[in-house]
């Protein structure tokens, strides 16, 4: 998930469980501990080693063996700095709680996160959500938001014409720059959103309820329609799970591994993908259509000397333990062999092709590497 919307989210547990008896300072300290885990980020500020950005990224920052030292070292240092050092133990439980939100809500998507590191590198995903998912980010801001119009009786109405306005064009935005990479988001999807977003605006002043409502219970009804959209990905993602096991059944194919992945911007639409020996195999999947839609084969190319020298090196090696599905090219340009890796995970929702995260190799008649490296970094 993306860092913006972790400390969305560490606000929004902080107001809905902390902040009316610790404050301000509660609210702080959940957003500083949400977005904690996503330091180690920061090192690919002062270099461009991406491969060992991958390495670090989602490694033991967000790891659940390393969170209660985390936990404590902020609490502790919050609590020295504030002057609360009897509430060492309350400050260290709330960064614990909004540390591992960021670790699980990093777990639902599927760019893999180390949670055992150091004791393992295992990257574990489970396929829940979109990396970026608006709908997430929607449901963790808009009660805050809520609370904020109905802070203030005599502003309440312009504030939430105001949120109402401003929220409605980022949706507009969001679907117009989704379009520029392909994924279409329909006129109609961002008119649906806007009116739903009306409503949860709008309903609260029936009769002036909101505005003797508590900002926490705001907060809480939040954290409540948040685990209710988890559990609709949950139940989304088994059904487009059972597609993909009914597909790879029905074609025969040996298994290595298959999964089915979220494709903005619906609960409805994944891209199913099932590993064989041979290579991936690719499709989009719509839970609104009962038919089985065709997969897109990704052969590997036949084994030779140059694939066996390129995926033996060092930094192919890296890439290979990243990539979830990795789809193997190998082609002949005068005199270099090029080969290729593409984690085919990251191929866009609907182009079905993309330079993201592919990996190359070039190598001399040989068999000598003249360079290696991620396309475009």
């Amino acid at each position: 998930m993306d860092t913006i919307t972790h400390g969305i989210a560490g606000a929004l547990v902080a107001k809905a469980f902390f902040s009316e008896r610790e404050g301000r300072v509660a609210t702080l300290a959940a957003v500083a501990g949400s977005v904690f885990p996503d330091t180690d980020m920061l090192p690919n500020l002062f270099h461009h080693d991406t491969l060992a950005f991958l390495e670090t990224h989602r490694g033991i920052t967000h790891s659940f063996v390393a969170l209660p030292v985390f936990a404590l070292l902020l609490g502790s240092l919050t609590c020295l700095f504030t002057g609360r050092r009897k509430k060492w133990l309350l400050f260290s439980g709330l960064f614990g709680i909004v540390i591992g939100l960021h670790i699980f809500m990093d777990l639902i998507t599927s760019y893999g996160t180390m949670i055992w590191s150091p004791l393992s590198r295992a990257r574990v995903s489970w396929d829940m959500t979109f990396i970026v998912d608006v709908v997430f980010t929607t449901i963790v801001l808009l009660p805050q938001l809520t609370a904020w119009v109905y802070s203030d009786r005599e502003r309440a109405q312009r504030r939430g014409w105001a949120v109402w306005l401003c929220l409605s064009l980022a949706g507009i935005a969001i679907a117009t720059l989704a379009s520029g990479v392909q994924v279409p988001v329909s006129g109609w999807t961002v008119a649906t959103a806007s009116v739903l977003i009306a409503a949860v605006l709008w309903l609260p002043s029936l009769g002036g309820r909101g505005l003797e409502w508590r900002r926490s219970a705001y907060a809480q009804a939040g954290v409540a329609a948040l685990v209710i959209y988890l559990g609709l990905c949950a139940i989304a993602h088994q059904a487009a799970l059972a597609r993909v096991k009914e597909y790879a059944q029905l074609s025969g194919l040996t298994v290595e591994r298959l999964g089915a992945l979220p494709a903005p911007p619906s609960l409805l639409r994944w891209t199913g993908l099932v590993e064989s020996p041979k290579g991936i195999y690719r499709g989009s999947i719509d839970l609104a259509d009962s038919s089985q839609q065709p997969y897109r084969p990704y052969l590997n190319a036949e084994d030779n000397q140059y694939l066996q020298t390129a995926k033996a090196s060092a930094d192919a090696r890296t890439f290979l333990w990243f990539a979830r599905f990795p789809w193997v090219t190998y082609q002949r340009l005068g005199s270099l062999h090029v080969v290729e890796i593409r984690d085919i995970q990251f191929f866009l929702p609907s182009r079905g092709d993309s330079t993201n995260f592919t990996f190359r190799v070039a190598l001399d008649a040989q068999g000598h590497i003249l360079s290696s490296g991620l396309l475009g970094r």
